[in-house]
């Protein structure tokens, strides 16, 4: 006669032994796809990543722990594209669930990072002899920005990058600086030639009333200590719009030139 083992019941601690080891497992997949992802990254580069991947791999600093693809996914669904999220407000990114502040931290301030990272790497080499090449480096200043701000871009005589000094930021419709800081960052920076840049995150490159009689005031106390101020250029976006290619440098300095100045 056979005798029957009495069935065990798992146990409270069995149960959650159980538990462990299948988070664990997890764990391990996730681990083991961070780190195939990182290897696609530094074997084929970034640009081998969709939108969504390039989303989740940077979320990898921000988590240090788990699947970041669904949130990447999240994140994009609700800003709508990859640079609406970087772009996006740290108080908005908050607002989508799975976000810490650690996250939103991270995201909103990566692109003013990169943009200080371009900004410091050319320092040394740019020299300024078109208009062309000031429009594409002021649309790099500003990238990022979501509030009207004004920069004093310094040069020396031979039209070489000094400094980029940030004056001041408004709202999202305008910005007021002081022609006394324009006159004194210029100073104190020794440029001998300068251009003033300044953003309408909000619409379009429009030349106001108020842009050109800042412009006007500008010049006229630069000229006083010696130092030209050689264009003013706004920016939108990727565009960009320049007093001096539209002729207003010149209009400018002319009138200067009839107050015998």
């Amino acid at each position: 006669m056979m005798t029957k083992k009495p069935i065990e019941m798992p146990s409270e601690k069995s149960g959650a032994k159980q538990k462990t080891q299948a988070k664990s497992a997890d764990g391990s997949l996730h681990i083991g796809h961070r780190q195939r992802m990182k290897q696609r990254v530094l074997q084929y580069g970034v640009d081998s990543l969709a939108d969504h991947e390039v989303l989740e791999v940077l979320l990898y600093f921000g988590l240090p722990r788990g699947d970041t693809n669904a949130l990447a996914h999240n994140l994009i669904r609700h800003f709508g594209s990859l640079s609406r999220v970087l772009e996006a407000d740290y108080e908005d990114l908050l607002q989508v669930n799975g976000v810490g502040e650690n996250t939103a931290f991270m995201l909103s301030v990566m692109p003013k990072m990169f943009g200080r990272f371009k900004q410091d790497k050319n320092r040394d080499k740019l020299i300024f002899g078109s208009v062309e090449a000031f429009g594409e480096y002021v649309c790099e200043l500003f990238v990022g920005e979501k509030n009207e701000v004004v920069y004093l871009i310094c040069l020396n005589a031979g039209m070489q990058l000094l400094n980029s000094v940030r004056l001041g930021e408004g709202d999202i419709g305008s910005v007021a600086i002081s022609v006394q800081d324009v006159v004194r960052t210029a100073l104190t920076q020794k440029a001998r030639n300068v251009v003033l840049a300044h953003n309408h995150p909000g619409g379009r490159t429009k030349v106001s009333v108020e842009d050109f009689e800042m412009t006007r005031r500008c010049m006229r106390s630069l000229a006083d200590v010696n130092v030209k101020l050689v264009d003013h250029l706004i920016v939108c976006g990727d565009t960009y719009c320049s007093f001096a290619e539209r002729g207003y440098m010149t209009l400018l300095q002319e009138n200067l030139r009839r107050e015998g100045r």
